[in-house]
């Protein structure tokens, strides 16, 4: 039975009700960081507020009252945007209080997102109140509108999880919520259009939902179409245009599928046990040699674990970032689903660089619990961060860092920035530093590995206790760990080093970290086209946004050079090596750049003393041989082939195409020289030419290479290019000439034996 009329809307007890609570957790959610201000995290977390709110204010204020549909749904609409009204004005508090990153993003996101999330909430809960009015009055009614209420919102946050769960997609568009863009270190988010279209859907559907209670009395009955016919037709065309961009939102960026990703790919090959589907814009020889690599890595992984893993793993092999993040949602993240025995990378140099990681990702699924096959409490309902990615680590460390995992652990011990275990392992991981997190997590699991074996290993991943693995309680293996590290040997270079990479706030931390990234791109992007007065007005945005962005004091002084003005860059290269405010590597980077402005002004004098006092500092075995190399030059046409290659033009930058010419003419002019030989080959590999940088490499390693560490780098590169071309004799010789050199550093050794246990099997 329908009792009168309610109230208006600024006077009904559940406004008021659902206004203070609003207010109360939005005042609460804004002091979070990162929360504070107009943003994306800020319009998430409206978008999770919002919907349940507004959807129960109506359906309690309404239920059981005399009142036509579409008064009910105007209702509906003015309470979710008053709600939303509420929020944003407390949002913009906390950005008067916090400092406002970007006004005009973070209103576009609040926008587009929570608020349309709201209005449809406001119309469900309407919708709700209608059929709770059935329902006997008490507890009954009660629970009707709060199930009811609640189940469009939360179902809408469960189908999203259940996408995430049976696709590839990371990311979410969702009537309520809105928006979830995807892994946390993608910190630049660029959704404008792809949400601009479906809440283009939200509003069409709302207009077709007006359309249709328009046609209902205040006693619900139908009024029938006389006169009407155009509003009817209005409403089709509404509910048309909504469904038809639903059913395009692949298409539209609104979710994917396997099988949509599969279809805008385009190729697929299989390899022995790895099947990659990859974009049309990787060579196909590029792919075969993926797959090859993804074959190697796995038994690699396989034999780290001591287990057999699933028979098929399938790899998305995708051209660039941004094709990744437009299908799947990481842009410069990459991924694996475990359960799904799936990863997710884009293409880069043989051998890739992360595949070993996000396989073993897959094969720890399984040992790993619960539905996503992962290790954390709760039978893997909790994912443990630091159990899922230090055991991704320490299977598969960086094929290209100069130090092991014990080294950089070490450096965090001298430094102080080590942080307790019980920290890293659990949800306290993700506010850590990546760098620092993974480094810990990777460092402790490959020590706990190697003391209790992979067998303790899977079990502890697989949720026993440690304490019962290991017959030891979790402070006491902490301590053994840190007694481990405390024998280790660093050097303070590396101290130097490490400074740059750990000491630096994760990114609930930092300030406008999406922002400033943002414009450190932008910047980027500019001075690359050569818009120095755009790159200028992004840095100046940047720099307001965070005053200590050694980055951004790097980019003012590139705009020097691009402008031509090469003694303002040298006085801000200068200024830049002797701020206080840079880390030592730092300001190393700084005197670095001044000196290649003087190498390419003929001031080799000049640029060598300031090489040298890099190289001091400097303890990166590649950047010590970039070093070694622009420090070389005793004539003029070393100097020129050099600068040509390596610094390159003020206005275009380094060009090979301009360098290769000069090195071949070096070449001819000192034949018993193999530096020029080197540098054309390793150019010539990095650009995909194997049988022409093998050609060349193999032309400097018989002649002099003076440089050791070129000499060095020269017998890696031709053992990868034997990997890559099954060239078993250059294999074999590379080999021997890596293992015979004492100087080659511990993580590097381990490097060249791991490579060729991959390559060899093949």
């Amino acid at each position: 039975m329908l009792s009168s009329a309610p109230e208006p809307v600024l006077r009904a007890r559940s406004v008021r009700v659902a206004a203070a609570f609003t207010a109360v957790a939005f005042v609460a959610v804004g002091f979070i960081p990162q929360f504070g201000g107009p943003g994306y995290e800020s319009s998430l977390a409206a978008g999770v507020i919002l919907p349940a709110t507004t959807a129960l204010c109506l359906a309690f204020g309404l239920a059981g009252r005399k009142i036509a549909p579409l008064d009910a749904f105007g209702r509906g609409l003015a309470t979710g945007f008053g709600l939303a009204a509420l929020g944003l004005v407390i949002v913009l508090g906390h950005g008067v209080r916090v400092g406002v990153c970007d006004a005009s993003w973070g209103l576009e996101l609040y926008l587009l997102a929570p608020l349309p999330g709201a209005l449809l909430a406001g119309a469900w809960g309407a919708a709700v109140a209608m059929v709770a009015g059935h329902v006997r009055p008490g507890w009954r009614r009660r629970t009707a509108c709060i199930l009811g209420a609640l189940s469009a919102p939360l179902g809408g946050i469960l189908f999203s999880l259940g996408r995430f769960y049976t696709s590839p997609m990371v990311f979410a568009f969702d009537p309520f919520f809105g928006y979830f863009s995807g892994p946390l270190y993608d910190t630049v988010i660029d959704a404008f259009w792809a949400l601009a279209t479906y809440r283009a859907g939200t509003l069409l559907t709302l207009l077709a939902v007006g359309a249709a209670a328009s046609f209902f009395d205040d006693e619900r009955q139908f009024l029938g179409f006389r006169g009407r016919f155009w509003l009817a037709g209005v409403g089709l065309a509404a509910l048309g245009g909504s469904a038809a961009l639903s059913w395009n939102g692949a298409a539209l960026g609104h979710f994917s599928t396997r099988a949509s990703i599969e279809a805008a790919l385009g190729q697929e090959l299989y390899g022995e046990r790895c099947d990659v589907k990859y974009s049309s814009g990787i060579m196909r020889r590029d792919a075969l040699l993926f797959a090859r690599d993804c074959d190697a890595e796995l038994r690699a992984d396989e034999a780290y674990f001591e287990i057999r893993g699933p028979e098929r793993v399938t790899a998305f092999l995708f051209a660039n970032e941004g094709e990744k993040g437009r299908l799947m949602g990481a842009s410069s993240t990459y991924i694996a689903k475990p359960w799904r025995r799936e990863i997710y990378v884009q293409a880069s140099a043989y051998p890739h660089p992360v595949v070993g990681h996000e396989l073993a990702h897959v094969l720890a699924g399984s040992f790993g619990q619960g539905p996503f096959r992962v290790s954390g409490p709760l039978g893997g309902w909790i994912p443990d961060p630091g159990r899922i990615e230090g055991v991704a680590v320490a299977a598969s460390p960086n094929d290209n860092d100069d130090f092991t995992l014990d080294e950089w652990a070490k450096t965090l011990l001298e430094l102080g920035l080590l942080p307790p275990l019980e920290s890293v392992f659990r949800l306290g991981f993700l506010g850590q530093n990546s760098s620092t997190a993974y480094t810990v997590a990777g460092a402790f699991v490959s020590w706990f590995h190697d003391r209790h074996g992979a067998a303790a290993l899977r079990r502890w991943y697989g949720g026993e206790p440690i304490e019962g693995v290991a017959n030891q309680s979790f402070a006491e293996l902490e301590a053994a760990w840190r007694a481990h590290l405390a024998s280790v040997h660093v050097s303070p270079t590396l101290l130097d080093e490490a400074r740059v990479r750990f000491d630096r706030p994760s990114l609930f931390g930092r300030h406008c970290p999406r922002i400033v990234d943002k414009l450190n791109g932008i910047a980027g992007q500019k001075l690359g086209s050569g818009d120095t007065a755009g790159a200028r007005r992004a840095i100046s945005e940047l720099l307001r946004l965070d005053p200590h962005h050694a980055g951004a004091k790097f980019q003012l002084a590139a705009c020097e050079v691009k402008d031509g003005n090469e003694a303002a860059a040298l006085t801000a290269y200068a200024t830049l090596a002797a701020s206080p405010e840079l880390a030592k590597l730092e300001r190393a980077g700084a005197l670095e750049t001044q000196a290649d402005v003087e190498l390419r002004v003929g001031r080799s004098i000049d640029a060598r003393r300031d090489y040298d006092a890099v190289a001091e500092i400097v303890a990166d075995e590649d950047r010590l041989r970039t070093l070694d190399v622009k420090r070389s030059p005793q004539n003029e046409i070393q100097r020129r082939a050099i600068a040509d290659l390596l610094v390159g033009d003020p206005i275009l930058g380094a060009a090979f195409e301009v360098a290769a010419p000069r090195l071949a003419a070096w070449a001819d002019a000192e034949p018993e020289n193999g530096l020029p030989s080197y540098l054309l080959g390793k150019n010539l590999f990095g650009r995909g030419r194997f049988a022409e940088a093998s050609e060349y490499l193999d032309q400097a390693l018989a002649k002099k290479l003076g440089l050791p560490r070129v000499k060095r780098e020269a017998w890696r590169t031709r053992l990868t290019l034997a990997c890559a071309m099954s060239d078993s004799a250059a294999k074999a010789r590379a080999l021997d000439a890596l293992r015979a050199d004492a100087d080659l550093s511990p993580a590097r050794r381990a490097t060249v034996e791991r490579l060729a246990l991959r390559c060899l099997a093949h």
